[in-house]
């Protein structure tokens, strides 16, 4: 999983509010996804994936993805809204949680693997809480325990560590 030391490369705070202009603010604003061989066609395919159906799967998070040849790494990136985005999410609820992932066809189980693991740690408010407050938090310590979190897909315990606020 590509995973740089530095919150700005994998979070940002989205000021859209229309789903495809928060989906290309994520992806142009995190760093993570620079080093992609074709960038502009990484963008198409996630916003023509979510033309298909849309990938808000409620509680207020939506998991945009895409796949890109060239790629030997899972790139995922978080993009947090205070004010919520108009996702077309299954329950309705605006999006304040906005993952966006890139991968390829050769790394299935790697990508597969990313998103069960994002999937178990959302169901829970107290996560969802703390990934929405992540990007005003001060803490360097909770920066890093999301990167941990992210390279070894184990994203439930993140939320077991009082500490971390």
């Amino acid at each position: 999983m590509n995973i740089r030391n530095d919150c700005r490369s994998v979070i940002c705070q989205i000021q859209a509010t229309d789903k495809t202009k928060a989906i290309l603010e994520v992806i142009d604003s995190c760093t993570v996804f620079a080093s992609l061989p074709d960038l502009d066609r990484f963008k198409r395919g996630v916003l023509r994936r979510e033309r298909m159906q849309s990938t808000g799967i409620g509680h207020g998070v939506a998991i945009a993805h895409g796949k890109i040849l060239g790629i030997n790494e899972v790139h995922i990136a978080l993009g947090i809204s205070r004010e919520g985005i108009d996702y077309g999410s299954a329950d309705g609820m605006p999006v304040h949680l906005l993952f966006v992932i890139a991968s390829s066809p050769s790394i299935q189980m790697e990508y597969l693997g990313a998103l069960s693991a994002i999937l178990r740690s959302v169901r829970t408010e107290q996560m969802r809480s703390h990934l929405v407050d992540l990007r005003q938090s001060k803490s360097d310590e909770a920066c890093q325990r999301f990167f941990s979190m992210m390279a070894q897909q184990q994203f439930v315990w993140y939320c077991q560590n009082p500490q971390v606020q």
